[in-house]
């Protein structure tokens, strides 16, 4: 199902120069609608899976593998909310050096970009201090055990991320999508059609179908 296939139409005014008639119209997907998935199954676990996005696969690549049919891509897309898939969907490595060599020297990619904490635990393995935690290259950790005072610094608490890395974990954390699971997907389709029509109204000629304003836009002489 073409994501483009179910958007309903609009009538609107022809804007030929031939401005004699009133009722010269041109029909035209109406663009400014917008899909959605339904509130309620962001909210239930059980609807979705977790997909990782495999090297260079773009979204009509996963659509043939969950579902068998390649256009559902908008189903992938609207499943994580993304609009933009240029600045949303993770690049190749090709894309993702290129982006790199432009917006970088290869001495600042080797620059610190931020510090971050590692992971500590106590001697019974709880839980102390979260790793990947954004801190200073002087933060410390102090903490007591068995009645003893401990003081983490340096290389054992703290480890620095080069723009490199940084670029890397930013690209890769994209990787990771929520993909609906094929059961739910004619619910799915019954709300992309139901969103998709129109209610009565002044302009309403059909479900699928409406009116534009009957306005003309004159070109300048």
């Amino acid at each position: 199902m073409p994501y483009f296939d179910l958007f309903p139409y609009l009538l609107l005014p022809s804007f030929t120069d031939n401005r004699n008639s009133s009722f010269d119209y041109t029909k035209t997907k109406n663009l400014f609608k917008r899909a959605k998935i339904r509130d309620d199954f962001f909210e239930n676990a059980t609807v979705f899976k977790k997909y990782t996005i495999d090297g260079e696969d773009r979204p009509d690549n996963i659509a043939s593998k969950l579902y068998d049919d390649p256009n559902l891509d908008w189903v992938v897309l609207l499943s994580n909310n993304i609009i933009n898939v240029r600045d949303e969907w993770p690049m190749s490595q090709y894309d993702l050096d290129r982006y790199l060599t432009n917006k970088y020297s290869p001495a600042q990619l080797e620059e610190i970009h931020h510090y971050e904490t590692l992971e500590v635990k106590a001697p019974d393995d709880r839980l102390l201090l979260t790793g990947g935690m954004h801190v200073d290259a002087n933060f410390q950790f102090k903490y007591s055990y068995g009645g003893i005072y401990y003081v983490l610094s340096g290389a054992s608490l703290v480890k620095s991320v080069s723009f490199y890395n940084y670029e890397l974990e930013r690209n890769d954390a994209k990787r990771l999508i929520h993909a609906i699971r094929p059961e739910y997907l004619e619910v799915v389709f019954e709300d992309m059609r139901e969103i998709m029509t129109y209610t009565d109204s002044s302009q309403y000629i059909d479900r699928r179908t409406k009116k534009g304003d009957n306005l003309r836009i004159l070109s300048p002489r």
